[in-house]
Formats: C-alpha cells, structure tokens, sequence
C-alpha cells in the first residue's frame, strides 16, 4: 500500500473537509487531534457526518479511545494513532475495536516521540492492522528541544530508521505551507531516503507530493 499524498484536514471545518474531497489527495485524514480546539472536539464529529465524506478513502486522527467508537459507527476504513509508542497500546486498540467493528480498521501509527522511535521493530511488527508508519517529526523535536534547520539535517536518522523498519512509510508534514519550494525539497529529500508519501496540511502541497512520490 502506497499514499503519495496524505491529506490532513480539521474536523470541525466543513469548507476544509469539502475542499479535500475536490483535491487529488491518495487519502485524506480528518483530524480529531491538535488542529481541533477542546471545545470543538464532540461538534467535529457531528460535522464530519454532516460532510458525508468518502469513507473509502478516508482515516480518522483520533484524539483519544473515545473516538473509536465514532471511527466504528460511521465505518471508516482506518486510525491515524498519534504518539504510537509500544506494541501494548496496538494491542489494547486492537481488543476495543474487535469487539465493536463490523468492518476491520486499518492502523496507521504516528512515530512522534523517543519511545516511539525505540520501538519501533514491534510496532511495525503488528501486521494484522499495520500496513503503513507515518513519521511526525515536530513533536518529536519539541520534546527533545531539537530545532530543526531549514534542510532538515537534525532528523535525517529518525527519518532512516523509520524506512528501515517500515515499506512505503509516510513521511511528517511541513509546517511552512506557504514555502511550496522547501515543501518540494523536503518531498525530494523524503524520497530519496525511501519515503513513498508526505503528509500534506494544505491543499497546494497536495500536486507536488504526487508528482515527486
């Protein structure tokens, strides 16, 4: 399995979500997680089924455990699990969807922590609902206080550890969506170690990631 170009949109903004459907994103991921206010978390859900999106290319960012239940109602085929860490957290997951899902939910885990960088063998070893890793490379850095320099030297290894371990693996967004020049050099860079897509947070970012993956 392949995505070129992973689209994140927020939940609670119907215009966004609309948007992504007309765009030629490989999947797109609305997001229940940080691009949702608090506040806003239980009306994202409700404007997602309003939005009627196309639940066969869509993933779910889930924010908590909670949410699988949301993810399970509406049948969506998969979970973007941020901070993937141990394969005990997959297991656990993987019991609360069992006994709810009429349709099995595929699990993209996040990469975006230390611990989740240690483990990675027996994350990416949970074939039964893992077929691709993301790498979210700006928590990561938060918590280690790494700054990160334009040409994204500072984790060129997490990014070599993360293709070492995983085929196709996604690699993290690029904050600066404006700079569409720094995206299509970190989309050649990703390519060149092994990434086979980008995580993509705005609607221009979407082309470029195609056309170099």
């Amino acid at each position: 399995m392949k995505y070129r170009s992973v689209l994140f949109v927020p939940g609670h903004e119907e215009k966004k979500i609309k948007k992504a459907y007309t765009l030629d994103a490989d999947l797109v991921v609305i997001d229940l997680e940080s691009t949702v206010p608090d506040d806003e978390k239980q009306n994202a859900r409700q404007i997602i089924k309003n939005c009627k999106v196309d639940k066969n290319k869509t993933y779910i960012r889930i924010n908590n455990i909670g949410d699988l239940d949301f993810v399970v109602k509406e049948e969506f085929i998969g979970i973007f699990l941020p901070f993937t860490e141990s394969r005990k957290q997959l297991l656990n997951i993987d019991k609360i969807l069992k006994s709810n899902e009429k349709l099995k939910t595929d699990i993209i885990p996040i990469i975006e922590s230390e611990k989740g960088i240690e483990n990675l063998r027996e994350i990416c070893e949970f074939e039964e609902r893992i077929k691709v890793i993301s790498f979210g490379s700006h928590d990561l850095a938060k918590s280690i206080n790494l700054k990160v320099s334009d040409d994204e030297n500072e984790i060129l290894n997490y990014r070599k550890l993360i293709v070492s371990h995983s085929k196709n693996p996604i690699d993290t967004s690029y904050l600066n969506f404006k700079d569409l020049i720094g995206f299509e050099k970190s989309c050649n860079l990703a390519k060149s170690i092994g990434f086979a897509g980008k995580a993509c947070i705005h609607p221009g970012q979407v082309d470029i990631s195609n056309k170099i993956f």
